[in-house]
């Protein structure tokens, strides 16, 4: 027995509860600095990323609208031009009329009756051409003003794109904070075959304008809901048609309608472009502020007690934040409809979308594609293999909507 009464230190278990007590505390209160840091670094991510998507998107939707109204410009163009054709049309016609009846006024039997034809005629013809000729200075000033608009839009709305994507990430209450800075590439659009930059479109051929015009009048002939009877109504929109084809030649001149734009078919190494390529993509880029001088601070500095501040603040929460400091985006313009290459810039159904994001293949070194290319998928020795399949797979090669 121990005569003092006291119970020997290693069989003395008074307060070991206690202790260990305080030892899961301070695990638990560690854990919960823990994962307070984490949802602070999460929710600084995804705020990041929703800008960055935001920007991308909005310059996207810009693009869309400049492509509509590329196609908005041309059928003012070609309505333009086609009042014109109809006159120059209507103008030809009577002479070809007159010169009929001066054929039958020649013989002695038609003569009393083409002569007085004639005589009603030539005025009306006059007439025409006159008003042919007033018409013809107007839409010469008309289609200068909408070449100049053509140029314009083309240059200008992938700064629009830009401003409008800067004001998205950076300016906005939603995204600002974290968001302090953002931009979309291209800056000033894609590389144009004939040089410079600007909304992927060309012009086209002068032809294809007055041909537009002229379809449309015979067509809409052809579809007019009365009760003559439809073969009838075909026939003379075809008449139409090859009517306003003989004023073709006195309209579409290079000084008198401008070229009407398409969407660039080839680029200047001579590939081809579709919807889809990179012609018609936009990137967004997010750079956050410090997360560690607003409400993030708290789960840093939490992070940082649970570490028993050994790091100075450079720890795990730190790193991840860094990291998670730039935002990745990815959007793409397209044409929304069934029509061929041709029928792309004819109809205002250009829309935006976002997309999974990818490195441009343009980004890629040259050295890493011409091995990829050579090796031709029978390399798999020194990491070849593995490097062309990343080169594959963060390429722009995805064809859609075409």
């Amino acid at each position: 027995m121990n005569p003092s009464g006291r119970r020997p230190i290693l069989c003395d278990d008074r307060g070991a509860m206690m202790l260990m007590s305080l030892f899961l505390g301070l695990l638990l209160i560690g854990t919960l600095y823990y994962i307070l840091g984490v949802g602070d670094a999460l929710l600084y991510r995804r705020v990041m990323q929703d800008g960055a998507d935001a920007g991308a998107f909005a310059a996207s939707v810009i693009a869309a609208k400049g492509m509509n109204l590329h196609a908005l410009l041309n059928v003012v163009m070609a309505v333009t031009a086609g009042v014109l054709l109809v006159i120059r049309s209507v103008e030809v016609l009577l002479e070809i009329v007159l010169a009929i009846l001066g054929g039958l006024a020649a013989s002695i039997v038609l003569a009393p009756k083409a002569l007085p034809l004639i005589a009603a005629i030539t005025p009306a013809e006059a007439a025409v051409e006159k008003i042919g000729d007033a018409v013809e200075q107007f839409v010469r000033i008309a289609h200068d003003a909408l070449d100049v608009a053509h140029h314009a839009v083309q240059r200008g709305y992938p700064l629009l794109a830009e401003a409008r994507a800067v004001d998205m990430m950076a300016f906005q209450d939603v995204y600002d904070p974290p968001v302090s800075a953002g931009f979309v590439v291209p800056l000033f659009g894609p590389s144009l075959p004939d040089g410079g930059r600007g909304l992927p479109v060309e012009e086209a051929d002068i032809g294809t304008l007055c041909d537009r015009a002229a379809n449309a009048l015979g067509d809409r002939l052809s579809n007019v809901s009365t009760r003559v009877p439809r073969w009838l109504l075909k026939f003379l929109g075809g008449v139409v048609a090859k009517a306003l084809r003989l004023g073709k030649r006195r309209t579409c001149a290079e000084d008198i309608v401008e070229s009407p734009r398409g969407v660039v078919a080839r680029r200047s190494d001579g590939t081809q472009v579709w919807l889809g390529h990179e012609e018609f993509q936009y990137r967004g880029y997010t750079i956050g502020g410090d997360p560690h001088r607003r409400h993030w601070k708290t789960g840093e500095r939490g992070i940082r007690v649970a570490q028993g501040g050994r790091t100075q603040g450079r720890n795990g929460s730190y790193e991840a934040h860094a990291v998670g400091r730039i935002g990745l985006a990815q959007a793409e313009y397209y044409f929304d409809g069934r029509e061929d290459r041709a029928g792309w810039l004819w109809k205002q159904r250009w829309r935006a979308r976002l997309r999974r994001f990818r490195i441009s293949r343009s980004w890629v070194p040259s050295g890493i594609s011409g091995a990829c290319s050579a090796a031709g998928g029978r390399v798999s020795a020194g990491g070849l293999a593995a490097v062309c399949d990343v080169v594959r797979d963060f390429s722009i090669n995805a064809i859609s909507a075409h």
